[in-house]
């Protein structure tokens, strides 16, 4: 009881946005400790079910799909800063505005990419592609693209309910819907081992119902209850708006495909230049270490909205005292990603059993690149926060444009295979590294000048 009465004192001292970021925090570590459960249960579910060959075609396609996640021309992410501005001046209709004129936009784009995806999915080589031998498989694979490219599009359209929540700093909820998507899809595959044969069609089923169907709903729950003031319309669209959107969406819009090509494409390149049954080994190990990489995610969820509402109101104290408490988290996360290197080989026999043989320096690398990709989040949040992204941008456009022929000449001429291609993508965030630290002092500082402060 003691405890419970300590805990709650820590979540209600400090400033009023601190106390709602760590509310969140807490209950967004709740949620995504069982969703990480869920996923290390269904990670081996999924790898007996499929086999390893099936389950890399389903997680390569994964990574291809994701790609047109960023055609929303940073729209999400513009539509967060926008809409957070505009509650924090207190403005609902032009919140509103906001909100009709992104659903709209993204609305349209996705419209018209569907269309055109359904089209052509079945001209697309996918066998040779995807390095699959049996060509027999290409219609089975055509169909699984369909189906998950629909569910990609209902999600991502009504997914923009969430900017909503990230806007009014309630991340957590967030976390909770991402919590009972996991868990439905887990629910459906246990049936399928249960009641059907290894089909990759069924498979890209479970994760179409699940993946569109959650969003959807929550969308129209919420319009007609909490969010009645912000329900999107094609009356309050405004045209003039879409630039607001555009002008800082259309950076963020850089930004993710630059990330998308660091990040997402390792499991395309090592499909293409190693093989399949590596893409499964490299998800087991990103998907492993992915625990202490969940810390940073709720921090930059929670505290990018914090960061537009403190920067905003110039309230640059608030700002120092959180980027050096993330600093002091960070180096924690070392210490627990060091703990969980030495566990791993134990971990995976537990976990996988015999299933796939994971090397330890596969494990070490890509350590190494989550630590990284969570030092440069960790000062982005600010920069995200201040709308200041165009150093950020360029830096990310130049990791982009060497992050292929990087891994792909570590993979191949040094013959580091797989983890040669995670390697790259150290290589690549060097720019950013360095870069994004320096730009967040200036801004904190109120030294930033030229290229700093845009």
């Amino acid at each position: 009881m003691n405890l419970i009465k300590y805990i709650k004192g820590l979540l209600e001292k400090g400033h009023q946005r601190t106390v709602l970021a760590k509310k969140n925090i807490l209950l967004a570590i709740i949620y995504r400790g069982l969703g990480v459960i869920i996923g290390f249960a269904y990670f081996p579910i999924s790898l007996d079910y499929l086999g390893p060959v099936k389950f890399g075609i389903f997680l390569t396609l994964t990574s291809i799909i994701d790609w047109f996640g960023e055609l929303d021309i940073g729209i999400g992410n513009g539509l967060r800063n926008r809409l957070g501005e505009s509650l924090a001046d207190g403005d609902m209709s032009k919140a509103q505005s906001y909100v009709s004129t992104a659903y709209f936009a993204v609305g349209s784009i996705f419209s018209g990419i569907a269309i055109i995806f359904v089209s052509v999915s079945f001209l697309i080589p996918w066998t040779d592609w995807l390095q699959v031998e049996d060509v027999s498989m290409h219609n089975e694979i055509a169909i699984l693209a369909i189906l998950m490219f629909a569910a990609f599009a209902i999600n991502f359209i009504s997914s923009m309910v969430y900017q909503i929540f990230y806007a009014l700093q309630r991340t957590a909820i967030i976390d909770l819907f991402t919590l009972i998507t996991k868990g439905s899809f887990l629910l459906i595959i246990i049936f399928l081992v249960y009641f059907t044969e290894d089909s990759l069609i069924l498979f890209g089923a479970a994760k179409t119902v699940t993946f569109a169907s959650v969003p959807l709903l929550v969308g129209l729950y919420y319009f007609r209850k909490d969010f009645k003031a912000y329900r999107p319309s094609f009356k309050y669209v405004n045209k003039s708006y879409f630039n607001s959107l555009f002008s800082l969406g259309f950076q963020f819009f850089i930004i993710k495909i630059a990330m998308v090509i660091i990040h997402q494409t390792n499991n395309i390149l090592i499909a293409r230049f190693v093989n399949l049954e590596d893409v499964t080994k490299y998800e087991a190990a990103y998907k492993y270490l992915s625990i202490f990489l969940m810390l940073f995610l709720i921090l930059t969820n929670q505290l990018w909205g914090a960061s537009i509402e403190a920067y905003r109101k110039k309230d640059m104290e608030w700002m120092k005292s959180t980027i050096k408490t993330v600093i002091k988290i960070w180096f924690g996360t070392i210490l627990l990603s060091v703990i969980m290197i030495l566990l791993a080989p134990y971990v995976y026999q537990v976990w996988l059993k015999d299933r796939i043989d994971i090397p330890l320096l596969l494990t070490i690398v890509v350590a190494i690149s989550i630590a990284l990709t969570n030092w440069v989040n960790m000062f982005n949040l600010i920069l995200n926060g201040t709308g200041k992204i165009r150093l950020q941008m360029y830096a990310w456009i130049l990791a982009a444009v060497i992050n292929i022929p990087i891994s792909i000449f570590f993979s191949e001429n040094l013959e580091l295979g797989t983890i040669g291609i995670v390697l790259g993508t150290v290589v690549s965030m060097l720019p950013l590294i360095i870069l994004s630290p320096i730009q967040v002092r200036k801004i904190l500082k109120l030294k930033d000048k030229g290229i700093w402060s845009k």
